[in-house]
């Protein structure tokens, strides 16, 4: 499900860390990637959907960033 950045209203979704902190995530820069298991010999294919931080590409990143 997507929804709109509070400062730029592009599209985004929202994902995890792996610390679990929500991030926000690029709609635009969503890509399908293959990844090959093998072991054994017996080979498998996961596709994996993966996208950019929308921290990266938002030009209104530094209001979101918190002051050290």
């Amino acid at each position: 499900m997507t929804t709109e950045c509070s400062s730029c209203g592009a599209d985004i979704v929202w994902g995890r860390t792996e610390y679990d902190k929500a991030i926000p995530l690029s709609v635009k820069s969503k890509q399908r990637r293959f990844i090959f298991d093998i072991e054994y010999g017996q080979g498998q294919v996961f596709n994996v959907d993966t996208y950019l931080s929308h921290f990266a590409d938002c030009p209104n990143a530094a209001q979101h960033r918190k002051p050290k």
